[in-house]
């Protein structure tokens, strides 16, 4: 059976050496291998997860070093705030990384920020993964508001709970929205039906062609009256003068 943890150890060796050589490149790459060989040994022997995380966590505790003697203080913290965060969820001891911890919370944000908040919310972290603490240590936390120390010891118990919130909409997965565009029929109610309006249509308006004779303007198919009765009245007579000399 293959000594992963043997080899693992020879890894971390090697890694110090070179740190102290700043071969940063070289440390680097041992660290790597050093996780690579945790890994295969959690795997072999079953580890649970959250056992898994704190094997894999350890060697970025050397790997914030490398980064703080480079300067990148905030990567640093991501790396230090992992092997916290996983050892703290674990139940395992954390009261000297918390004081390591504290002092490269100090080189990142140089005390503008009180560092009572900072842990209480890595506390609060809903995942332990490397992922979800880089994330949070590099995106969301820098965004959040300032405030006073004292602020931070009288509503700790608020941060606690409104960073959880924070946390978990930020770190949870993104649901996919429905994008169905078909009909969507919805049943009225009893009421919109008894209270429904259905209004007079509108007629198309025609002219009228003729008018009616009895309609009372004194009109008759057009004419007027007067020229109806002198029209009778001269037939009447051409008709007598007609018949006058026939006869």
């Amino acid at each position: 059976m293959e000594d992963y943890l043997g080899k693992a150890a020879n890894e971390k060796q090697a890694a110090k050496i070179a740190i102290r050589e700043r071969r940063f490149d070289d440390a680097w790459r041992h660290l790597s291998n050093q996780k690579i060989l945790y890994l295969k040994h959690a795997h072999r022997e079953r580890f649970s997860a959250m056992h898994t995380l704190v094997i894999d966590s350890s060697p970025h505790e050397d790997m914030a070093n490398i980064l703080r003697i480079e300067g990148k203080h905030g990567n640093a913290l991501s790396n230090i705030s992992y092997t916290y965060k996983a050892a703290y969820t674990a139940n395992r001891p954390t009261i000297t990384l918390e004081r390591k911890l504290e002092a490269y919370y100090n080189r990142a944000y140089k005390n503008n920020k009180p560092f009572k908040r900072f842990l209480s919310l890595l506390k609060a972290l809903p995942n332990s993964d490397f992922g979800s603490v880089k994330m949070f240590v590099e995106k969301f936390y820098p965004l959040a508001p300032d405030i006073s120390d004292e602020s931070a010891t009288l509503e700790k118990k608020v941060v606690e709970n409104t960073g959880r919130r924070i946390v978990e909409q930020a770190t949870k997965p993104q649901v996919l929205k429905n994008n169905y565009q078909g009909v969507i029929h919805i049943k009225p109610k009893e009421n919109d039906l008894n209270d429904a309006k259905y209004p007079e249509p509108a007629y198309l308006k025609t002219s009228n062609i003729a008018q009616d004779a009895s309609n009372g303007d004194g009109k008759i198919l057009g004419y007027p009256t007067s020229d109806w009765v002198v029209g009778l009245v001269a037939g009447l007579v051409i008709l007598v003068i007609f018949i006058w000399i026939i006869g």
